[in-house]
């Protein structure tokens, strides 16, 4: 049985990462730098909130973004018990739903991307650096997925 990342401690999760076993592997890796890029926008927007509590437009983007966490934590999932299975199997099938995963994946990155666009108008400019961060993690996981999906392409 693979470990799922919402129960995974950071540490634990990092040092798996970096050993010799397969799993977790870049693509469970590219969603958890999704999931943090959505948390930092979504930190964003909590700090602006609370100068700004009326702000339905900010609210819902916030709530965007910690839906966004949860599906990135969720692809993370997706992500290991498919490369589990195609490491087993090795065959096209399995690579596909490595695949799926990694496209569904990148469908969120998208998502991300909107909204943080979307969020440069609306959080205050002392949380900028929280944005920059989210945009650099966002580009983070869309390079691992994109990279992850043409290695399993071939």
């Amino acid at each position: 049985m693979n470990p799922e990342t919402r129960n995974y401690r950071l540490e634990d999760f990092l040092r798996d990462l970096s050993s010799d076993d397969r799993l977790p592997g870049s693509g469970a890796a590219g969603a958890v730098a999704l999931a943090l890029a959505a948390a930092c926008a979504a930190k964003a927007a909590a700090i602006t909130l609370k100068h700004a509590p009326n702000d339905s437009r900010l609210r819902r983007a916030h709530e965007k973004l910690l839906s966004y966490i949860d599906a990135a934590i969720a692809g993370s999932d997706a992500d290991m018990q498919r490369f589990a299975r195609f490491l087993h199997l090795r065959t096209a099938e399995a690579a596909r739903g490595v695949i799926a995963a990694d496209q569904k994946l990148l469908g969120l990155i998208s998502a991300l991307t909107e909204s943080l666009q979307s969020l440069d108008q609306q959080v205050r400019r002392s949380v900028s650096g929280d944005l920059a961060a989210a945009r650099a993690l966002t580009q983070a996981a869309r390079t691992i997925e994109l990279e992850n999906i043409s290695e399993l392409s071939t």
